[in-house]
């Protein structure tokens, strides 16, 4: 088992002041982006903490959390369905198929950063930098075809992102139309 040392390398401990409270850095980057940063810098060898992949965490709750506000008020009215027409919808459904299969293989080998990877460039790469882009014009459009597929693809993204992000992604879940259960 890995052990998360402090920044210089040195064992945590609080009698020599190298020990980090995990309650001040949830305070400061909240819980999902902590256990984001944890997962993402997991490895079969020991490694240091790093401040900047919870760091990181934070800023991919706040850029899934703008792209999910975006889907969710350009799609009222509209239920989730995968009715692709473009390419770019054609293209993220097929991305998030791709790493789904991903994920499976990195979590039954307990291999955390290479799936956290994975769902960081899915998210912030491919979802809200290109295809949230790509499609906000026929979202503003009213286009009912874009808006009930973004929010087919915006609730298989919550599903994958729920073990790494529990806390905003359920949030997100509950906002889409007729939810019957938690995520």
């Amino acid at each position: 088992h890995s052990t998360i040392n402090a920044p210089d390398g040195r064992r945590m401990s609080k009698s020599l002041g190298t020990g980090i409270d995990p309650l001040e850095t949830v305070e400061a980057h909240g819980a999902d982006a902590t256990r984001y940063g944890l997962l993402k810098m997991s490895s079969s060898q020991d490694v240091r903490f790093n401040v900047k992949m919870i760091e990181e965490g934070r800023r991919l709750a706040n850029k899934l959390w703008n792209v999910a506000r975006l889907i969710l008020a350009n799609s009222e009215g509209v239920e989730p369905a995968q009715r692709p027409h473009e390419l770019e919808e054609r293209w993220i459904l097929a991305r998030l198929d791709s790493t789904r299969a991903q994920l499976e293989e990195s979590w039954s080998r307990y291999e955390f950063a290479p799936a956290v990877n994975a769902l960081y460039h899915l998210t912030f790469d491919d979802f809200c930098d290109w295809y949230a882009e790509a499609i906000k014009p026929r979202l503003y459009d009213g286009d009912d075809d874009a808006r009930a597929t973004a929010l087919a693809a915006l609730e298989r993204l919550l599903k994958l992102l729920h073990p790494v992000m529990p806390h905003v992604t359920e949030e997100i879940w509950s906002n889409l139309p007729d939810r019957p259960s938690r995520l």
